[in-house]
Formats: C-alpha cells, sequence, structure tokens
C-alpha cells in the first residue's frame, strides 16, 4: 500500500512538471512569434540591411504646453540593443530636438506615486473574537521627390534628421539612407504629410551600444493646442499602451474622438507641489515655471504650471485614428492616490483601546466598591446610635 501510494505521488510530480515544461515552452515559443510593436507617439523603422525587429516595451512621456510652445520629453525602453533602428516623429511643425534625462521621467513618476498615509489603531482585534482592423495599403515611393531636411546632426548616440515636404520625399530619403518602411507605416505618411506635419527621424549613431532604458529625447515646437502624435499606431500588431503627464496651469481631459475607443485612465490629478513635493529636475522647473533665472530677469510673477494630469492609455491598434489631443478640466476633482497602512497602538502586545476600556471599568469598579462601603460604613453607625 505505501509503495502504490509513492508510485502516485512520484508520477503526479513528474505529470505536473512536464505540464509546467510544455507552458514554459509554449510561452517561449509565442514570443519569440509575437510581432514587433510600433511606437505609440511614431513609428520605429530598421535599416534594409539589419532589420531587428524594433520593439517598444514601454513608453513615457511628459508634455507642457506654455507660450505657444509645446514640450515632449519622451522615454523608451526597448527590450533589445536598437542600434542601427530609426524612431520616426511626426509634429505639427520643425522642432528643436536636444538630449533630456532620464531623471526627468524619474523624478515625475515618484512625485505622483501615491501618498504613504498612516492610520493609527487603537484597538485591534477585540480580544473577544469579533473579527475584521487590417492596414491600408502602402504607398509606393516616387522617383525623383525630394524632401526638405530642416536639420541633420548628431545630439548624444542618436543622428537626428528633420524632415518636411511631400510624403514621397520623406519615404525616398528613408529608402536613400537605408531605412526600411513598413507598407502600412509607408501609407500614414500620407496623412501627416498632406497636413504640413514634419518628421523626424532619429537614428541611435552606428558607435552607440544602447540597450533597455535609454536616454530621452525632448522636443520643442511651435502649436495653439497641446497635441501628442498617435497615429503611427494603426501600423503596430499589438495592443498599444502609452503613459503621459501632462504639466499645465489646470487638469486636462482628453478631447480627440480616438479616446472613446480607448480605456483611458487618470490616475492622478492634482498638483505634486501642493502636496509636499519640490521639484529638483531643472527640466520640470522649467515646464512648472519655476524658472530662477527668468524669474530673476522678470517682474511679474512666472505663470504657474503646477498641476499635473496622468494619462494610462490602452487600445488596439486600429484605435488610433486620431492623435491625441487635450482640453482644460479645471472642474476635474483632485486625484491624490494613497498607500494606507495601519498601525495597533498597543503597550505590551495590548491595543491602548482596550486598555483605557479595563482601566474605566476598574476605575468604574473601584468607585462603586467606595460608595457602598460608605453607604454600609453609615448604615452600621446608624444601627448602633
Amino acid at each position: 500500500m505505501g509503495s502504490a501510494l509513492a508510485t502516485d505521488r512520484t508520477f503526479r510530480r513528474w505529470f505536473c512538471g512536464l505540464l509546467a515544461g510544455a507552458l514554459l515552452l509554449a510561452q517561449l515559443v509565442l514570443g519569440a512569434a509575437s510581432p514587433a510593436a510600433a511606437c505609440a507617439c511614431g513609428g520605429f523603422v530598421d535599416p534594409a540591411d539589419r532589420p531587428d525587429g524594433a520593439n517598444v516595451m514601454k513608453e513615457t512621456a511628459v508634455l507642457s504646453l506654455r507660450d505657444g510652445v509645446e514640450t515632449i520629453v519622451m522615454g523608451l525602453a526597448l527590450d533589445a540593443e536598437r542600434v542601427g533602428s530609426t524612431l520616426l516623429m511626426p509634429t505639427p511643425a520643425v522642432p528643436e530636438v536636444s538630449a533630456a534625462q532620464s531623471g526627468t521621467l524619474r523624478e515625475m513618476t515618484v512625485a505622483t506615486a501615491p501618498r504613504e498615509v498612516v492610520e493609527y489603531d487603537f484597538w485591534g482585534e477585540s480580544p473577544f473574537g469579533a473579527g475584521a482592423d487590417g492596414g491600408a495599403p502602402g504607398a509606393g515611393v516616387t522617383e525623383g521627390a525630394q524632401p526638405t531636411v530642416h536639420s541633420q546632426e548628431r545630439i548624444g548616440d542618436y543622428e537626428v534628421a528633420v524632415l518636411g515636404g511631400e510624403a514621397d520625399g520623406v519615404r525616398n530619403w528613408l529608402t536613400d539612407n537605408g531605412y526600411a518602411l513598413s507598407e502600412d507605416l509607408s501609407a500614414l505618411i500620407d496623412p501627416y504629410s498632406a497636413d504640413g506635419w514634419t518628421f523626424t527621424a532619429v537614428r541611435y549613431a552606428a558607435d552607440a551600444v544602447l540597450s533597455g532604458d535609454v536616454e530621452p529625447l525632448r522636443f520643442d515646437f511651435p502649436t495653439e493646442e497641446l497635441i501628442y502624435p498617435m497615429r503611427f499606431s494603426q501600423a503596430a500588431e499589438t495592443a498599444q499602451t502609452v503613459h503621459l503627464f501632462v504639466l499645465g496651469e489646470t487638469a486636462v481631459r482628453r478631447s480627440d474622438p480616438s479616446a472613446a475607443q480607448q480605456e483611458v485612465d487618470r490616475p492622478w490629478i492634482g498638483s505634486p507641489t501642493s502636496n509636499d513635493w519640490t521639484w529638483s529636475d531643472a527640466t520640470l522647473r522649467e515646464l512648472a515655471g519655476e524658472d530662477l533665472g527668468n524669474a530673476a530677469q522678470s517682474q511679474e510673477r512666472p505663470t504657474a504650471y503646477r498641476m499635473v494630469t496622468e494619462f494610462e492609455v490602452r487600445g488596439a491598434p486600429d484605435s488610433f485614428t486620431t492623435d491625441f489631443t487635450f482640453t482644460p478640466d479645471p472642474e476635474a476633482e483632485d486625484v491624490i492616490p494613497t498607500n494606507t497602512t495601519t498601525k495597533v497602538v498597543a503597550v505590551m502586545g495590548i491595543p491602548v483601546g482596550w486598555l483605557l476600556v479595563l482601566a474605566g471599568v476598574i476605575t468604574a469598579s473601584s468607585l462603586l466598591i467606595a460608595v457602598l462601603a460608605t453607604v454600609f460604613a453609615g448604615s452600621r453607625r446608624r444601627a448602633r446610635g
């Protein structure tokens, strides 16, 4: 009997191990076969001679519109070395592109993290036992079309070229410089070009070695409305996720039609500086209107852009038919997430509340005994007299 039970247990362990191994193998195979995701804000394309299949694992950006100039500080975390790959970023006007610091995104993330709240419990548990769709066909390249190259420079580990003009010219330039475009992404250049937008091709330099988190880039460009480019995400083959922080005078909400087709959360609405936070990052101080250098030269008090609206957006590729636009939402209630920790106030392991009750019972009993003793003593004296 014991031998049979041991054999049965051995078989179950062998079977569970085999099943777990099969599941792991299936995950690895499916993961290897999964198509690369497009960048939510732009489109990653690879050199024709080295199609690495660039895959964006996470996208985070800080946005601000001040005095008619929008700033986007955009960070990307990639799943492999991306040397030779290119980010194609559309903007409604010619941008100034510069290197940014990872600390900008890190501090914004920390500043909007859930606040730690401690609640003190004087009772604890009762000592009496009570409980508590498919893509459009690609556009071909027209011979002879040439783009306007607004700038071409090396920025840190990146080679950056800002292109304008007709869509065919942009496609020609990318092709001539060794970049391949998927048919779906190629077709999405046309509507941006028809609207007069420009395209920033950000290429990791050949001598750069990049993996994991890479330094973010900063885009500054003139615009009348706050906007975040998203239409290139229609070329993706997997669901898209984007994480944005909008820094402004008031809270904001999405105003573009695509918002209704996506899951849009606003996990933080509020001013970090009104919740015991002081910006230490120079870029965040600038975007918040706390640039001490400019303030010292101006007699007027600088406009404060201290409200932060955090967006977490998820959606299928075909839902990103418009770029993100935003409108002020001054009536929005503050959303400051908190993590509450309860601490029981106790003496020698006994909650103070119950000790106070016990002390009260003892005190009341003592008073009652004293009163009864006094009454009894008086009665005896009267009986003797």
